[in-house]
């Protein structure tokens, strides 16, 4: 069996990085999710973990290029995910100064790993465009998901996710994010048919009390993984599929049936997607 702690020979500093930066991105989008805005929590979610998904796929069969006599890879991880990450709220910046803290933690990143570690100029520049090509081709996709039935979204929140774990498998420590995006779209689907949380009846304090749940369970998940899951074949697959249903899921069935949060009504549901 694959143990949690075995890393791919080809990215394992970047690999180390991501896991670090994945901490902060869940923490993020779980505060958007529960106390701001589900949809754009769910579509943050979805993207950045396709989006690793892709740099994984590009890494093992994709790896580089020979550039003179050096071998230079085509993405840098890192750098790709938090691209992903800041670019997807560009669209909805409503000033300068919103776009300016969006695209500053890009270029620091870059900057970063362009002058403080051998990373190349064409694996960065790489990792800029598939980043934003992904979230560009989102927002281009608005009109035609957003006019799917209920469960053809959720087939594809099932196949995609398959597909890539067949692409991928049996590099297992690449399977986290496959996790996270089938646990979000399955769960997201179920949260606006059976669920829905209403963000804007819960109060403040509501909100901090459900944030605070959310997140402690998924610190949880995160300190007992080896315990919970490195006796299963897919470990890391099934902790990202738990940790996308707690937070798209569980964590708002949790805050309705404890009366933290309110319903929406079915017409509301439809009305916000």
């Amino acid at each position: 069996m694959t143990g949690l702690n075995e890393s791919l020979p080809y990215l394992s500093s970047e690999f180390t990085l991501v896991t670090e930066l994945d901490i902060i991105f869940l923490v993020l989008i779980g505060l958007i999710f529960w106390a701001i805005n589900k949809t754009i929590g769910f579509q943050l979610f979805f993207l950045l973990s396709f989006s690793v998904t892709i740099s994984h796929i590009i890494q093992l069969f994709f790896p580089g290029l020979i550039i003179g006599n050096n071998w230079v890879p085509l993405t840098h991880l890192p750098v790709q995910a938090v691209m992903t990450f800041f670019s997807f709220f560009i669209p909805l910046t409503r000033n300068r100064l919103e776009l300016v803290a969006c695209v500053a933690p890009i270029l620091a990143f870059s900057i970063t790993f362009l002058f403080f570690t051998q990373s190349s100029v064409f694996s960065i520049v790489g990792a800029i465009l598939i980043g934003g090509f992904i979230v560009y081709g989102f927002y281009r996709s608005f009109d035609w998901i957003g006019a799917m039935p209920d469960r053809y979204i959720m087939a594809f929140a099932i196949i995609l996710p398959v597909f890539l774990v067949a692409l991928i498998y049996p590099n297992t420590q690449a399977l986290l994010h496959t996790g996270y995006l089938l646990g979000a779209g399955v769960g997201i689907s179920l949260e606006f048919i059976k669920v829905r949380m209403s963000i804007p009846s819960a109060s403040f304090r509501s909100r901090i009390t459900g944030c605070g749940i959310g997140l402690v369970g998924i610190a949880l998940v995160k300190i007992f993984s080896p315990i919970l899951f490195s006796w299963m074949p897919l470990p890391l697959f099934t902790m990202g599929l738990i940790i996308g249903l707690w937070i798209t899921l569980i964590v708002p069935t949790l805050l309705v049936l404890t009366k933290l949060y309110q319903q929406d009504g079915i017409a509301d549901v439809i009305k916000n997607r």
